[in-house]
This record gives C-alpha cells, structure tokens and sequence, in this order.
C-alpha cells in the first residue's frame, strides 16, 4: 500500500499543518500532535510524507506507522471509517507494510537505519540440531515434557506445524523446546524453555542475533493479521498463548504473549495497532502472586488508546493460562467467544 496523501486528507478535513519552519523537516509536513491535544501549543508532529511514519517532538512515545491509528485519534472517527480514508480494503491486514514497517521502526530508534527498504533481509533459520517433536526416538522426552504441559497427543504435533515447535537435542540449546518467535510468516527470534531443571527456564536468542529483539514484538504475533476475529487475549509467556491459541483460533480466540509481566512501546504499539480488528482484547496475567492483579492494571493503564480492553484473572483458580486442560482451554474460549 503507498503512502497516504497526507496533504490532501488534512486540507479535506479541515486539519492544519505547516510545510516549512524550524521543526520541519525536508519531505515533512507538521500537525498539531492529537495525542499531546491542547499540550501542544503548535505543531510538534512531524509526518512523513514519504515513508507514512510520525512522530511527536514533545513526547516520543506519540509515534508509529499505522495510518488508521492516527486517523482515528485526529479526526476522532471510527476505525472503519478511518479505513475507507486510507483505501483500505476489508482483506488488507492494519499494518501496511508488515514485518519491514515495524524492524524499521525498532531499528531506526539507535539511527542505524532511516528507510524500511534499509531493514535486513537475512532471515533466520532454525539450527539443524532443532528437530520436530516425535512421540518415539530422540525426542520422545520432549514429547513427555508436552503431555504434562496439558497438551493432548494429537494436537502435539500440530504444535510443531502451527508454531514450529521444535526440540533441541544437542548443542548450545540441548533440552530445551524451542518456541519461534514469527512476523509476517519470518522468524525474527527464538526463546528455548528447559524441559528438565535448569538455571534459566527461558533461554532467549541473543539480541545481537535477533532479526527483531523479543520484547520489542509478541510471541504470536502473526495470530493478529487475519481482520474480523473475535477475542484477543494477552498473556504473559509463550506456552500460555500457546495454550488458549491452540484451543481458540478456530473460533475466533487468538492470543498472543508480552513474553514477560511487563509491557513495552514497541508491544503497545502493537496492540493498538491490531486491536481494533477484534471485537474485544482481554489482558490475562499469571496469578502466581497478589502482583498479578496489580501488574494487570498497570498494563490497562498503559493501553488507555485501546477502548475494547478488559482485564481478567486467570480461570479455574490456576496460575496461568497454560496450567489448562484442554477441556478448560475450550470451555474458557468458547466463553470469551459467547460474551
């Protein structure tokens, strides 16, 4: 998708910019930032012109690519309005320009690049000591390590399809289950969970190695590009989206994890971006201790620009999501899904 006409969309609705002055940059134009709203006393947000990409001078968390999320917050329209505006149609998933948008974005932070064709194309793969998971030879113990994660035998290789489950059998990542981190269908990192005692139950790729670091995306993330889904549940570690994705895509439920208790720009970027294409967006951290409920509110008041959001307590009186039976798992979605 090309870059919005700006110029023409602001003089039809009547927003003033300005194309020259001392915060101008060449090939921008600048706005009075809607987020800042009557903070800003002048035009602080530069666009693009270009490129699409935004950005406060006063408040450097007021940035992003996402034309709808913008238009939206400027013309205070509805998300399907603001859709029309771009030329967008129903199939076009929110961000325009994928996996290259948002690496641009990450990358562009510490001025290593400037343009989204400048992101780097060197894919990973995975290492060929990471093998899928089999119920019998070398990787049967992995298979043990998932059944008692609550997975049926079934749907344990459709893990290794769907995800790209993998298992570890030697090298630096010996014993662990390897959980690909996936954007727009490449893989941009990897965390390694120990399937027997160990120091560090989550092994993370290097952030020197990573296409995209693992806190700067979500575990999942593809689960949000298909438009007109149902729920969409935040959790906080991969095997517990892992757990009520596997259980929920097909009706609808999705989930994706912030791969810790804490969430990050990049992350809420990411959710305001996706989250109007889901009728409704459910925070669901651990229970494991009284901060959960606590933590949980500190990442709604983080999301305040998502409308759609509730948080919930984890079901069951478990932990966390992934402590579910598959039964537990499909009762809970079907219930988000009914409501």
């Amino acid at each position: 998708m090309k870059p919005l006409d700006w110029r023409g969309v602001l003089s039809e609705h009547g927003v003033r910019f300005v194309d020259r002055g001392a915060n101008v940059k060449r090939g921008e134009i600048n706005i009075q930032c809607p987020f800042c709203g009557s903070a800003d006393p002048s035009h602080h947000m530069g666009l693009s012109l270009e490129s699409g990409f935004w950005a406060c001078w006063r408040n450097s968390e007021h940035r992003g690519k996402s034309p709808l999320r913008l238009l939206t917050k400027l013309l205070n329209i509805s998300y399907g309005r603001a859709r029309q505006i771009a030329g967008m149609t129903d199939s076009e998933p929110p961000d325009p320009d994928g996996f290259d948008a948002v690496a641009a974005r990450i990358m562009g932070r510490d001025n290593r690049i400037e343009r989204v064709e400048q992101v780097r194309r060197e894919f990973l793969n995975l290492p060929k000591e990471f093998h899928p998971v089999r119920e019998a030879g070398a990787t049967r113990r992995f298979f043990t390590y998932l059944r008692g994660r609550k997975f049926d035998v079934p749907e344990i290789g459709d893990l290794g399809m769907i995800y790209t489950l993998r298992a570890a059998i030697s090298g630096p990542w010996q014993d662990r289950i390897i959980l690909p981190y996936f954007m727009d269908g490449n893989i941009v990192a990897w965390t390694g969970r120990a399937i027997a005692p160990a120091t560090i139950r989550y092994k993370d790729l290097a952030l020197e190695e990573c296409l995209v670091p693992i806190k700067e995306t979500l575990y999942n993330y593809d689960a949000m590009l298909k438009p007109g889904q149902d729920t969409l549940v935040v959790v906080e570690g991969p095997f517990d989206a892992l757990k009520i994705d596997n259980y929920g895509w097909d009706i609808g439920v999705r989930a994706v994890a912030l791969s810790t208790n804490s969430i990050n720009d990049e992350q809420i970027y990411m959710l305001e971006e996706f989250a109007p294409t889901f009728q409704k967006v459910v925070v669901m951290l651990d229970n494991a201790t009284t901060l959960g409920v606590v933590d949980s509110m500190r990442l709604k008041q983080k999301l305040l620009g998502v409308k759609n959001l509730t948080i919930m307590p984890v079901p069951f009186g478990l932990k966390d999501a992934a402590e579910m039976t598959p039964m537990q798992a499909r009762i809970f979605t079907e219930d988000l899904r009914s409501r």
